[in-house]
This record gives C-alpha cells, sequence and structure tokens, in this order.
C-alpha cells in the first residue's frame, strides 16, 4: 500500500517510519535484518524521490528564474507602450493641433508666399476656435543697407502675368518661395501642410490661353514640391472674392469680428489698392441686392457687405492710363518711329522707353484689349518714349481724368466726378461708413516718409516737391525701389481716387499696412494683443456666408468652408489633412498686393 501511494501522503509516512525506527533500533542493530516494513518504507520513498521528484533546491531556483523572466518581459513591453504612447501624442500634439498652410499670392507686380500656423483654441466663449499666426517671411535686411519698399516680405518679381510661355521664369518665380516656405515650416509637416496659388488682377485681364498656360505651368512646379497640392488649390479668384477676403481678413486682424459688438458701426470698410485693381468692400445696414451684396453670420452676428473691385485702378493701370490719355491727345511720333509723350508727372530729365497697354482698344468694363495669343518675350501694347515734362497742375488735372469712369468704359459716359463717385459704374453701390485704405495706399504714404498725422493735403504737397526735382536728384533721393518716377503721379491720383472717384471724406479714412498692431480710433487693438482665433463655416449658394463653431468632438473642432466656386476648406485638431477641392481663407497676409509688411503698422488718418 506504501508503495503505491501518492506524494501528497509522504508526510504521513515519514512520520511513521521515525516511530518505527525509535522503537527497533536496538533489534535490528542486534540481528542485522531488516523488516521487510521497513525495507519497503526505505525503498518506496527513495525509489519516489530518485525517480519522480527533483532535488529539493530545483523547485525554487526555478521559481526565481521564472519569475525574473516575467518581470524582465514585463519591463519590456511597460517601456514599450511608454514610447509608442509617446510618439503617439508628440504627432497628434505637433502635427494635429498645429498644422500649417502656404499661400503664394500672384500678383500684378510680383508673386509673395505667405506661411500660416494654425490650432485649436479652447477658449470658452471665443466665436473663433481656431488661432491663426502668420509666420515670419520677411528677408533680413543686410547692415547698413536701405530698403525702400513700405512692405518687407519675401517676394519674386516680375508678376506671373509679364511670364506667359515662359517656363524658366516660372519656375524662378515659385521655386523660391516654396524653399523659404520649407524653412518655415517643420520637416515632419512638410507633405501634410496644403499649399495654394492664388492670382488676382494681373492675371485676371489676360487672354484666356494664357491665363490657362500660366495655371497649368505654376501646377507643375507646385506638385513637385515638399508640400501637399492638388490642381483646384491653383486658381485665379475673382475680384469679388479679392475683395471679400481682404474685408474679413482686416476686420478679424483688428479684433472687429466674432463679438456681439461687431455692429456696422463698429467693422472698417476695407480698400485695398494693388497694381492692376481697387478693392471696395464694406458694411452695409440692409441686404444688398445684386452682384455685390453678400451675407455673413459670424456667431450670433450678421453682417450684410458689398464687395466689388474695380479694375484698371491699380497703381500701375493708373498711370498706364495717364499715358494711354497723353497719347491720344498729345502724342507725336519721334526720329525712331516710336510715340513721343510729354508727361507731366514726370521729372525733368527724365526720359524713357515705355509700352503702354491702354493704348489699345478698351474692353466694355474699361481695360485694355490685348491679342489672343502672345509669345511671352514682349510686353503687349504700343511702345512710347516718355520725356519728363513737369507741370504740378497738369498733372494733378491728368490724375482726375484716369479716375473718371467715362473717359475708359464704353458703357458709362459724360460722369461729374463733383455730384457722383465718378469711379464707379451705376450697378456699384456708393462707399460709406470708415474705411481703411491700405496697401497701394499706404505705400505712396511710406515712399514720402510721412508720419501717422499726416493728412491728404501733405500728400499733395510732398507729391509737388518730389516732381519739381530734376530727375537725377530724385532718383538718388530715395532707396533704390521700383517704379520711382510714378510717385509723382501717383500723390495726385490716390488723393482724387478717395476724394472724387468714391467720394470718401478724407475724415472717413484710415491709411495704414493692415496689420491691426497700432491702435486706432476705432479699433481696441493695440501692440502686442493676442490674436483672435478665426474659423469659419462659408457658404455662398445664395450670396450669404455663415461663420460659426461647429460642434467639439472630443479632443477636436471640426469646421467646413465653401465659397462657390472655392471650393471647401475643412479644419480639425485630429491628423486629418484638406482633401482635394479645399480651399483656404485668406489669401494674402494683411490684404496687401502691391508691398505687404510684417512688422511696423504706421498708421495715417487722413484729416479734414
Amino acid at each position: 500500500m506504501r508503495l503505491s501511494s501518492s506524494l501528497q501522503d509522504l508526510p504521513t509516512f515519514s512520520r511513521i517510519e521515525t516511530l518505527e525506527r525509535g522503537s527497533s533500533i536496538g533489534g535490528d542493530l542486534s540481528s542485522g535484518r531488516a523488516k521487510p516494513v521497513r525495507t519497503l518504507q526505505r525503498e518506496g520513498p527513495v525509489a519516489s524521490f530518485s525517480k519522480e521528484r527533483t532535488p529539493p533546491s530545483s523547485p525554487t531556483n526555478r521559481k526565481k528564474w521564472m519569475r525574473t523572466v516575467g518581470w524582465a518581459v514585463g519591463l519590456i513591453l511597460l517601456v514599450c507602450f511608454i514610447y509608442a504612447s509617446l510618439r503617439y501624442f508628440h504627432v497628434f500634439l505637433s502635427e494635429g493641433s498645429s498644422e500649417y498652410y502656404v499661400i503664394l499670392d500672384c500678383g500684378s507686380t510680383g508673386t509673395r508666399v505667405y506661411v500660416y500656423e494654425w490650432s485649436i483654441n479652447h477658449n470658452d466663449g471665443n466665436s473663433f476656435p481656431i488661432a491663426l499666426k502668420p509666420l515670419g517671411n520677411a528677408p533680413k535686411k543686410k547692415s547698413g543697407k536701405l530698403i525702400g519698399r513700405a512692405y518687407q516680405r519675401m517676394e519674386t518679381e516680375p508678376g506671373l502675368s509679364k511670364l506667359v510661355h515662359n517656363e524658366t521664369g516660372m519656375k524662378k518665380a515659385i521655386e523660391p518661395l516654396l524653399q523659404m516656405a520649407e524653412r518655415q515650416i517643420p520637416r515632419r509637416a512638410h507633405k501634410h501642410t496644403p499649399v495654394f496659388l492664388y492670382a488676382t488682377a494681373g492675371v485676371r485681364k489676360l487672354p484666356t490661353a494664357d491665363s490657362e498656360w500660366l495655371m497649368d505651368k505654376a501646377w507643375d512646379v507646385l506638385k513637385n514640391s515638399s508640400f501637399s497640392c492638388s490642381r483646384d488649390r491653383v486658381k485665379i479668384i475673382s475680384g469679388m472674392e479679392e475683395a471679400y477676403y481682404g474685408w474679413v481678413a482686416l476686420n478679424h486682424h483688428l479684433n472687429m469680428l466674432g463679438t456681439s459688438s461687431s455692429a456696422s458701426e463698429m467693422t472698417y470698410g476695407s480698400l485695398d489698392l494693388g497694381g492692376s485693381s481697387l478693392q471696395v468692400t464694406f458694411e452695409t445696414d440692409k441686404a444688398v441686392q445684386g452682384d455685390t451684396g453678400v451675407g455673413l453670420t459670424i456667431g450670433s452676428v450678421n453682417h450684410q457687405l458689398s464687395a466689388y473691385s474695380l479694375s484698371g485702378y491699380g497703381l500701375n493701370d493708373a498711370f498706364d492710363k495717364s499715358v494711354a490719355h497723353l497719347v491720344k491727345m498729345l502724342g507725336g511720333t519721334a526720329g525712331n518711329g516710336k510715340v513721343q509723350v510729354k508727361h507731366p508727372c514726370l521729372q525733368t530729365g527724365y526720359r524713357e522707353d515705355y509700352v503702354c497697354s491702354y493704348c489699345q482698344p478698351l474692353k466694355q468694363d474699361g481695360s485694355p484689349s490685348v491679342s489672343a495669343k502672345t509669345t511671352g518675350k514682349e510686353k503687349q501694347g504700343t511702345a512710347v518714349e516718355l520725356i519728363g515734362a513737369p507741370q504740378w497742375k497738369e498733372c494733378s488735372d491728368l490724375a482726375k481724368v484716369t479716375v473718371n469712369l467715362s473717359e475708359w468704359s464704353n458703357s458709362s459716359s459724360g460722369l461729374d466726378c463733383n455730384l457722383q463717385p465718378c469711379a464707379l459704374a451705376s450697378t456699384f453701390p456708393q462707399p460709406h461708413g470708415q474705411f481703411y485704405a491700405m496697401s497701394g495706399f499706404y505705400v505712396v504714404f511710406k515712399f514720402f516718409n510721412l508720419t501717422p498725422d499726416a493728412t491728404l493735403v501733405d500728400v499733395l504737397k510732398r507729391g509737388q516737391e518730389f516732381c519739381e526735382k530734376p530727375w537725377d536728384v530724385a532718383r538718388s533721393s530715395v532707396p533704390p525701389q521700383p517704379f520711382i518716377e510714378q510717385y509723382c503721379f501717383r500723390a495726385p491720383y490716390i488723393t482724387s481716387l478717395l476724394r472724387e472717384g468714391l467720394q470718401i471724406k478724407d475724415n472717413q479714412v484710415i491709411i495704414g499696412s493692415g496689420d491691426g498692431r497700432t491702435k486706432t480710433p476705432l479699433s481696441p487693438t493695440v501692440a502686442g494683443s493676442e490674436p483672435h482665433p478665426f474659423s469659419m463655416t462659408h457658404g455662398l449658394g445664395g450670396s450669404s456666408v455663415q461663420l460659426m463653431e461647429s460642434s467639439r468632438q472630443s479632443l477636436g473642432v471640426y469646421h467646413s468652408y465653401s465659397v462657390g466656386s472655392l471650393g471647401q476648406m475643412q479644419f480639425s485638431s485630429g491628423l486629418r489633412n484638406p482633401t482635394r477641392g479645399q480651399t483656404t481663407l485668406q489669401s494674402r497676409r494683411s490684404q496687401s498686393r502691391e508691398d505687404l509688411t510684417s512688422s511696423l503698422a504706421d498708421l495715417h488718418i487722413p484729416k479734414v
């Protein structure tokens, strides 16, 4: 029975064996025989331990070894889990909560790049859940070198409209800007960063075949960049879109949007003067009927806007119109066969060749007609020779002629600038309210080194003084920059444009850069103030727009944005990136095209 016993019974048998040994030890020693029972007890246990059980120390060592291995494996798994979690949250925080956008603004005089960083803003009670931050992109100024531009930014020249059928020029215009943007954005975010290219009036006025060629070649460059891009993000925006974008960007920059106090009397109308066109946008008390009306809702605040673009009223086009008028009225033929023009807004000693686009027959809207096909190797227009013949009174009168629409449009005739805004067609409502004049307006003020309290009268005075200087003296009196010779004309032009063309009183206008960092009479913004987050849901299906915060889900906020042909834009704090058909709201920083600043915001408030 004991031989068949299990190991669990060993303690009992051991005790029996001990007792038996104690009672018979004497007999065993004397007789020399082993009792069967004792023999069985000895052999049984010995056989059992030697064949079925390891030595007493083995189980303990094995358990210790297994425990050690278990702890090691667990520690490795824990480290891997922590590492994976850190990697995930690093990617989420760096790419999900902070993302980037690259905007290429293709104006008539050049192409600029603007880089934005945006993230979710979780401040309660704020109507803009997207915090938008422009990244610094102004080139560093070399020590001791004066830069004559009002705005310091990364820009390539000339504008795309001058590069038709010039593939090499297109690459040189775009690639340096993309490289600059790559330096502003972390490398890990490049492939997730969408890039947009928006062309404005300079390309709009080209023949369709030429403008389409430019957009196709621009797409060829962008699709090979490190950023995310699709063909529908490379486009020509309409004049109304350009105007509307400028108004939203300006008033967002000035912290005028998204609060209950954002009534019409608290927002600024925007006057965005470029090289080829002027964008006018302002708020009205009632909905505007017609093509210029836009309805806007931000949070609980409704805005009714009127937005339109005036082609041919940019600084460069205006000077071109002045040349065209002189060719028509005073032109003669030089010995070399070119049309010779004596210009009252050019200094004594100035003599240069010039190509006049507005000397061509005009379209219905007053813009010059150009041939259906171009080679891209020469400017389209009439070759003339400009000769300086300064006469300030004649120069001022010439500026007024360029402002009067009836001189340039077949559909408008006999407009009296003393009775009505003579730069506007009958279908455009007259501007009213307080306005912020930027871009080209600001450039002219900065050129003449005017102080913030300067008036339009001061502009005219500085312009006349500049006109009276000999050309060599005038040119050397300012830092090197484009279009120095045109500022004699630009001074009376912007004055006439505001006063006669739009009939805006001097005390209705603030002239500044548009970045909103300097306090103005109506603006609560001061230097160093925190930017407001920015987001919208926008639908222009029936000329209505809505900007509002969508529902917050878990860690993110989802926002959609659509503007008719503009496509759609979606913001999310997750890792999802914009898909095909998406776009962004701002096509430029601070709405400037003639020149743009990333630093100083000197404001100029014309007074009565």
